[in-house]
């Protein structure tokens, strides 16, 4: 019996060799690991507790264990008593956390004259971070998940506007938290396939699954007995990050510690890698590029500490090849189940001087500084500092060399760099300028990048005809768009569909944009902004009937969109349903104060009714938000 172990062992071995020595060229490789098939389940992190209850115990109080939970007074590492609101002057709106009863809540309200002429209360339903710099809010109703526009910044003990809701792009409580966001702050979560930002199931945090892959089957065979010695060969029931080589460590580690624009390959979901696979085989990730320094932001660990020195010397064989031995790795310095607050200084010491001598030739500071620092060569050569996207918070710089003055600029934006690969091809290139574009920096840089890379796409590829029909709905190109969907051949994405949608819409063609909104419909049924778009676009069909069904369908599936609330007094006007449409357009601007549909109908309402004086506050109010969306516009302009 155990030499029939052995020899599965050593075929699982040779499988795992031959698996990293395939051609790079090629686009996924096979897997030893029994963990990485589809059909093995997940098992929760109290299962594996039952076997490992030392690591558990510990890996709890990690960032990574505490990076996500229910909201409760626990969880937050927040202050509550004699808070200032912090004021947001673009959208001319106060913010307030509260502690109520065992629960929290974060208060929006405008005052004039210092008395409120708006206030909307929302219970927060779950806290993203764990607390050692963020706390970031989550409000959740029928399973859809919007961020909250108010977070807390721990290390400076202060409340502000999350990141990205700055300089006049306060969403409110609009901003809806998708899977690429939601699965790198949690264990994986189980998402509503028929919308974008609603799941069925979400877990408490990072768990063990998460490095070390489904362990259905490890636990099923440690159960019956079957006994790997993980000091003599590798258990290919389960991923232990350790055995990997350093390139698939560093792919785990980047899988979230990795900054910037995510750019999934066809047919893949951000829940599809598993511990052990390569990481660009599901997605490529993409950053901001100049030609004079560089941009330091928040989750730019694994990226940076490449980059460093120490890292490249640290290595046996060809750096780029799957079977270099690398030294030097992320895990030489953190253990993923110890806190790094946790961590005795002594170690990351030990690391650096494991290379280093501690002669005088190799540290420009005097030996009773040394002394006075506590040799602290971290606090020299990763240092602490700000970053460009995340405001309120320091973090140890990962690019390990020597001190350095920090640099004055970022010098000329030229592009996009790919972090995760050399080559991605046209297709990928294509996508990566129009998502960054469309997501993060209107500058038309990215936009003509992308037009220029997609001069190399193929119309009769249809993962190219995704792409194009992207580009042409972002570069307003409604017409060149629609001459593509009888290429399509009814292979085509929801966001495919309801983009093609649109732009019938925008020409005028409605027969065919409501074709389109239906074929959106049928692959992501419960997609909101998909049943808002339709309901708008048969209000300008006074097809006010099936408008009114879309938008009861929507509103039992969320009832907080303001938008859709002025929508469906738009629906009981056109019915003449006067009483019930002022109603809905009330609602709307309780949810939203500014929601300028609501506004200006409520004016006709009023004008209607003889109500002048009426009329002239809500004119006012209307000018008012006109003025502010200008200076926006204006701002972002320049």
């Amino acid at each position: 019996m155990k030499f029939r172990y052995l020899a599965i062992s050593l075929l699982m071995a040779l499988l795992l060799l031959l698996s990293y020595c395939k051609d790079a060229g090629k686009s996924e490789f096979s897997s030893p690991y029994l963990n990485h098939a589809d059909s093995v389940k997940y098992v929760g992190m109290e299962v594996c507790a039952s076997c490992h209850g030392d690591k558990h115990s510990t890996f709890i109080h990690t960032g990574m264990g505490k990076s996500f939970g229910l909201a409760s007074i626990l969880k937050s590492s927040a202050h509550f008593a004699n808070i200032k609101p912090v004021y947001d002057a673009y959208k001319d709106l106060y913010y307030l956390p509260l502690f109520i009863d065992s629960a929290i809540f974060i208060k929006e309200y405008r005052l004039e004259n210092n008395d409120t002429v708006y206030s909307r209360t929302e219970r927060i339903s779950y806290i993203v971070g764990s607390g050692h710099h963020t706390n970031s809010h989550l409000i959740e109703e029928n399973g859809y998940i919007f961020q909250a526009p108010l977070t807390f910044y721990t290390q400076e003990g202060k409340w502000d506007l999350p990141p990205g809701f700055e300089a006049g792009n306060n969403s409110g409580f609009e901003r809806r938290i998708g899977l690429e966001c939601m699965s790198c702050h949690n264990g994986l979560p189980q998402i509503d396939q028929q919308a974008e930002n609603r799941y069925i199931n979400i877990p408490g945090g990072i768990d063990c699954e998460r490095c070390h892959g489904p362990g259905e089957i490890h636990v099923r065979e440690k159960k019956a007995g079957k006994v790997v010695d993980v000091s003599k060969e590798i258990d290919y029931t389960i991923v232990n990050p350790a055995k990997l080589s350093w390139m698939r460590q560093i792919d785990l580690c980047q899988r979230c510690h990795l900054q910037g624009n995510a750019v999934l390959k066809p047919g893949k979901s951000f829940s599809d890698f598993k511990p052990g696979m390569r990481l660009s085989d599901v997605f490529d990730q993409f950053s901001p590029e100049y030609n004079g320094g560089d941009e330091f932001v928040m989750a730019a660990h694994a990226e940076r500490f490449q980059m460093s020195q120490c890292f490249k010397s640290n290595v046996k064989g060809d750096l780029n090849s799957e079977t270099a031995q690398v030294g030097f790795t992320c895990i030489s310095c953190h253990d993923p189940h110890i806190s790094v607050r946790q961590t005795n200084l002594q170690k990351f010491n030990d690391k650096c001087m494991s290379c280093h001598s501690s002669g005088k030739s190799d540290c420009s500071l005097t030996p009773d500084k040394r002394l006075q620092s506590q040799n602290n060569c971290v606090k020299c050569h990763m240092p602490s500092s700000g970053t460009s996207d995340i405001p309120h918070v320091t973090v140890h710089d990962h690019y390990i060399r020597k001190p350095s003055s920090p640099e004055s600029n970022k010098g000329t934006l030229i592009g996009l760099r790919c972090i995760t690969q050399p080559n991605p091809d046209n297709a990928t290139w294509t996508e990566a300028y129009i998502s960054f574009y469309e997501k993060f920096d209107k500058n038309k840089l990215y936009l003509n990048k992308a037009i220029e890379f997609s001069g190399k796409l193929s119309e009769n590829n249809p993962e190219h005809l995704e792409i194009l029909i992207h580009l042409y709905y972002i570069n307003n190109q409604y017409q060149n768009l629609v001459n593509l969907v009888d290429k399509l051949k009814n292979k085509y994405s929801a966001w495919s569909a309801y983009r093609i949608a649109k732009s019938f819409e925008h020409l005028g063609k409605n027969d065919d944009a409501s074709v389109w909104y239906e074929n959106a419909l049928e692959l992501q049924k419960n997609n909101i902004d998909f049943l808002l778009q339709y309901a708008s676009h048969l209000v300008k069909l006074k097809n006010y009937r099936k408008s009114e069904i879309i938008l009861n369908n929507l509103m039992s599936l969320y009832t907080k969109s303001a938008d859709a609330w002025a929508v469906m007094g738009l629906v009981k006007m056109g019915k003449s349903e006067y009483a019930k449409a002022r109603e809905c357009f009330e609602k709307a601007l309780k949810l939203f104060p500014d929601q300028l549909t609501a506004l200006q109908n409520l004016k006709i309402l009023e004008n209607l009714a003889g109500n002048t004086s009426e009329v002239a506050k809500l004119d006012a109010r209307i000018k008012k938000i006109q003025i502010r969306y200008e200076s926006h516009n204006q701002y972002n302009k320049h």
